[in-house]
């Protein structure tokens, strides 16, 4: 109940924040950090949950944008269009990594996870008669939040029924499946559950959340390009997730923002950016392996 209470004051403070002044720069980084909010809360779901390694959230998240991209541009649909759209299509490519993959562990999970993303990577440069190649495809504002007051809670909105869902899913019986299945998949395969579909569930449903999410930026940014989509940006999400707690929805939400703001802090280093985000992560799974919330649950528990 207070972790409810929390979350409804938490989004209560954020509705308000266009209303402070603060300015489109701020309000941009706030949109940024919802969007990161959804991918690091979907990848969630698969890492932290159903306890499998995924290093391909980058490029359901650019099937998503590059979905909305293209149906805009050949059939002019809208952003209420192509939102189901998006996460249709970006589910169903999870669906088809997850039918070959999902029968893999570990580290074995973790490279053909890493060969997708590059696949699709090397798709969206290539393919340049539908996808744009490097020039990418130009995206048209949302209509009705072409303001960046208006699409800050249009991005809120998104990010909130991400949560949501992704809460109500781990607290149901296909979220004690994925933790069955995280903690023993032996033991879960031999009680007689599904594991096979436990973890394919898992790998459509974050693919769809990132997929709504590639939906969004690509609205936000006004257009997409390839070099949006690559493993580095699947990386960050991992340590997303990594940083702020596996396993805790709430962990991830942390990690985004982290991760989304620290850019900004450290501009004076940007060209250190990859190093210091190593350094980061290599401190935290020495120190606190579980993440910064998986630590503070552990210390409440205790």
């Amino acid at each position: 109940m207070r972790k409810f209470l929390g979350f409804l004051a938490a989004i209560g403070v954020l509705a308000f924040v266009p209303a402070m002044g603060l300015g489109g720069y701020v309000l941009n980084i706030m949109v940024m950090i919802f969007i990161f909010a959804m991918l690091a809360v979907s990848l969630d779901l698969v890492m932290g949950w159903a306890g499998q390694f995924s290093f391909a959230h980058a490029a359901f998240f650019g099937i998503g944008a590059y979905t909305t991209a293209i149906l805009q541009r050949d059939f002019g649909t809208g952003f209420w269009m192509n939102l189901p759209a998006g996460i249709v299509v970006a589910g169903l490519c999870g669906l088809v990594l997850g039918l070959p993959a999902l029968r893999l562990r570990g580290h074995f999970l973790a490279i053909v996870t890493i060969a997708f993303q590059t696949i699709v990577y090397l798709a969206l440069t290539q393919w340049q008669s539908l996808t744009g190649g490097q020039f990418g495809i130009e995206v048209k504002p949302v209509d009705g939040f072409g303001s960046i007051d208006r699409f800050y809670y249009l991005a809120l909105g998104l990010s909130v029924v991400t949560v949501v869902i992704g809460w109500c899913l781990t607290h149901s019986r296909l979220g004690q499946a994925w933790q069955a299945v995280r903690d023993d998949e032996v033991l879960a395969r031999a009680i007689g559950l599904n594991t096979t579909a436990s973890k394919l569930a898992a790998f459509v449903v974050a693919a769809g959340f990132a997929g709504a999410a590639g939906v969004l930026i690509a609205h936000h940014i006004r257009g997409v390009t390839p070099d949006d989509f690559t493993v580095l940006t699947s990386a960050t999400i991992v340590a997303m997730v990594v940083v702020g707690g596996r396993g805790t929805i709430w962990g991830p939400l942390l990690g985004a923002v982290v991760f989304t703001a620290l850019p900004e802090v450290l501009g004076f280093a940007a060209n250190y950016k990859l190093i210091i985000y190593g350094f980061l992560m290599i401190v935290m799974i020495i120190v606190m392996p579980q993440g910064v919330f998986g630590a503070w649950a552990e210390r409440n528990r205790k």
